[in-house]
């Protein structure tokens, strides 16, 4: 099946179909906004301008902040790098989970044991901690080592359940017949094991990008990596810390970067849903 025929399965789905187009809305927010949205730049505070509610001004429309800055503009400003760094988070965990679980569980024996030792030990540390003992020591806002640091504790899941399915398949009949045909190792993986786990890994790929967006936005939301005022979760921070949760002036502040969080997840939700309908014949109409 072409990368096309795949897409067209995915929009039949209703689930897929607006799980879709939501994250396609996020990443036109993201890329292509900030062409036609100014930066939230402020040269001096203005009193009238702090915590206004939703204007009818476009560039108002969603409010302002504490400084008088446009809301939308944090909110646009803020998407690109909370999307490159979910995906490029989701993308190395599911390399690292697919690598070892491949390895683990296609070579087996003493590596097999070695590997799911150590993925039983990463399994069992708290992830929230080492995230935040980790993002503590670096502090850094390299969108790619930020990545690294997400995907150092998110791989464990994928790894053992790409295991179960590689020692599933090696004992499939065509796996068989290509070890006596003299095919190699890398022809067996890469050709063989690896377009049979393809729309598993994409579910979890998803899976992990959602995970990724979580963990990114909560690191932000404790104080723990260096301030963005761009970042949602660093808005919904502050937000709080003014009282906006008991309904103060800067109720805006919180509600639309929480909704901005709320509705990317929603999107990746429902698209990960509706690939897990189309794929598995358990759950296919």
């Amino acid at each position: 099946m072409n990368v096309l025929e795949y897409l067209k399965l995915i929009w039949r789905n209703r689930k897929s179909r607006i799980g879709l187009i939501i994250v396609i809305f996020y990443l036109i927010l993201a890329f292509i906004f900030p062409f036609f949205i100014p930066p939230p730049i402020v040269t001096s505070i203005n009193q009238n301008k702090i915590f206004l509610p939703p204007q009818l001004n476009f560039y108002y429309i969603l409010g302002t902040g504490p400084l008088g800055e446009s809301i939308l503009a944090n909110i646009v400003y803020g998407a690109g790098f909370i999307i490159e760094l979910s995906l490029l988070a989701g993308l190395f965990t599911t390399l690292i989970g697919i690598l070892v679980g491949i390895i683990a569980g296609y070579i087996g024996g003493i590596v097999d044991n070695i590997l799911m030792t150590i993925n039983d030990i990463v399994m069992t540390l708290p992830t929230l901690v080492v995230y935040m003992i980790l993002a503590t020591l670096i502090r850094t806002s390299n969108p790619i080592i930020l990545a690294l640091l997400l995907s150092s504790m998110s791989w464990t899941g994928l790894a053992r359940s790409v295991r179960s399915q590689v020692l599933l398949l090696k004992s499939m009949q065509y796996i068989e017949i290509s070890r006596i045909l003299g095919l190699s190792k890398w022809h067996i993986i890469f050709r063989e094991i690896i377009p049979n786990l393809g729309s598993y890994i994409a579910v979890h790929f998803i899976f992990n990008v959602e995970g990724a967006l979580y963990a990114s936005v909560g690191l932000y939301f404790l104080g723990i990596l260096p301030a963005d005022p761009n970042n949602w979760g660093y808005m919904i921070n502050q937000a709080l810390n003014m009282g906006a949760i008991f309904g103060g002036e800067g109720v805006w502040y919180l509600v639309f970067p929480s909704l901005a969080v709320i509705g990317l997840m929603f999107g990746l939700i429902l698209l990960s849903y509706g690939i897990d309908e189309i794929t598995n014949p358990r759950l296919r109409a």
